[in-house]
């Protein structure tokens, strides 16, 4: 009775070392994968802000888009995403602030081919704006 108890016990903390073991390279699989996770959205960010990022392959199309007096930077940024123009709104913004450009008011004709870069030489200079109609 001893003997089969004493097999019992040796037998339940080999499956408590493995199973140990077979959490922790769960748990490392999980870390590993999180980070990586991390990482990779990290640098797509970053590239986005500081990158050459295009919405579509050139030629890409035109579009025209209105800036009027007194809207925010956030909604323009909305309005461009919302039109193609830019992958996304919240990297445009804060290319926008960690540079301190100023956005023109007017209607621009911007393509979704455009970087970043591009698209704000174009709404930073009032000279790029298209003339309004009766002006």
């Amino acid at each position: 009775m001893a003997k089969q108890t004493q097999h019992s016990r040796a037998a339940l903390d080999i499956i408590g070392y493995l199973l140990g073991i077979l959490l922790n390279l769960v748990f490392y699989a999980v870390v590993a994968f999180g980070l990586y996770f991390v990482a990779t959205n990290v640098y797509e960010f970053s590239y986005q802000v500081f990158g050459d990022r295009v919405c579509e392959a050139a030629p890409g199309r035109d579009v025209e888009i209105r800036i009027t007096e007194g809207e925010s930077t956030m909604e323009i940024a909305e309005d461009l995403y919302m039109n193609k123009v830019i992958v996304n709104k919240y990297t445009f913004y804060l290319k926008t602030r960690l540079f301190d450009y100023t956005i023109m008011y007017g209607t621009f004709r911007l393509n979704t081919s455009m970087t970043y870069d591009e698209v704000l030489a174009v709404i930073t200079d009032l000279s790029n704006a298209i003339p309004e109609e009766g002006t």
